[in-house]
């Protein structure tokens, strides 16, 4: 699947960032999704510009980011792409995002144009 969203995680230790820290809980709501534990994409990139560090999960090809106690993965253009090539690698016949309102709709959190995840995987697919 294809998510437009970033699961988040209060850390025990802020220090320590890693895949597979400990965490206190959920990470706080986003300001207009209000879900303790999920980001709208629109609203990871908000957190980026916040001052976020961004990281990259070399095994997974998934970016993730930290601030502080706060930490989120989520997916990105670059690892929609890198999905995209591995569907068509594979031979699948389509892909799921789950939710279009959920990627930055209207272009002006990521500042990459209107639905750009959406958009990555519909030029990846050819449609």
């Amino acid at each position: 699947g294809f998510p437009t969203y970033g699961k988040t995680f209060t850390l025990q230790n802020p220090s320590n960032t890693a895949i597979g820290a400990p965490a206190s809980g959920p990470g706080p709501a986003g300001p207009y999704t209000r879900d303790a534990g999920t980001l709208a994409y629109y609203e990871i990139c908000t957190f980026l510009s916040s001052g976020a560090t961004q990281a990259w999960d070399a095994p997974e090809d998934v970016p993730y980011s930290y601030k502080g106690s706060e930490w989120v993965g989520y997916d990105n253009a670059k690892s929609f792409g890198l999905k995209v090539d591995w569907l068509k690698r594979n031979n699948f016949g389509g892909a799921m995002v789950w939710t279009i309102d959920l990627d930055d709709f209207t272009g002006t959190f990521c500042h990459e144009g209107k639905y750009p995840l959406i958009s990555t995987l519909k030029k990846g697919l050819g449609l």
